[in-house]
């Protein structure tokens, strides 16, 4: 089986910016065993070390835009960027990062958007429930007739109540999207 790597960018105290990190922690929770799950502040260095060996890279970012808790997707690789993913949907360290080291054969950069990036200013619900979509996606992607099932049976699935109780779990330091 090819090695799958999820890598969520972002910092938890600085509001929208955890949008990567929650859905990082949902997937985490959720996938299976097989799925690395990383967290990074988005350093091209550690981007680059932690989608070392793998074949496939999903990495979730938050980046600014109008429409508050859009998810935009593309595949800058093995693609050139004019096939989906415009410099400016990506991260000035997330391009670096593409630029400079070893890349798996795929690369698929999810991007929320978001307004709120200053330090303790909160994850504004509509981020929160894209992050949400976007971890259900991916888990999705990876096998969610199983994970669904198996999960639900277990009742741990991902649910409207963890997402919309995150931003009050993000105020005394809990921001995670953790299956109920």
């Amino acid at each position: 089986m090819d090695k799958h790597v999820v890598i969520g960018i972002g910092c938890d105290d600085h509001g929208d910016q955890i949008a990567g990190l929650l859905v990082a922690r949902c997937v985490r929770a959720n996938a299976p065993a097989a799925v690395a799950v990383m967290e990074s502040t988005g350093a091209p260095d550690e981007l680059v070390a932690a989608w070392a060996g793998a074949h496939h890279a999903t990495v979730v970012e938050a980046m600014p835009g109008a429409v508050l808790g859009d998810v935009a997707r593309c595949e800058p690789h093995p693609r050139p960027l004019a096939f989906g993913c415009s410099p400016t949907r990506l991260s000035p360290e997330l391009r670096e990062a593409l630029a400079s080291g070893p890349l798996p054969r795929r690369v698929t950069v999810i991007t929320i958007a978001a307004q709120r990036f200053t330090q303790s200013s909160g994850v504004s619900p509509e981020v929160a429930a894209a992050a949400h979509l976007v971890a259900t996606d991916i888990l999705h992607e990876l096998g969610a007739d199983a994970w669904s099932s198996e999960r639900s049976a277990a009742g741990r699935r991902v649910s409207r109540p963890a997402v919309e109780s995150v931003q009050s779990r993000h105020v005394t330091g809990d921001a995670s999207l953790a299956p109920v």
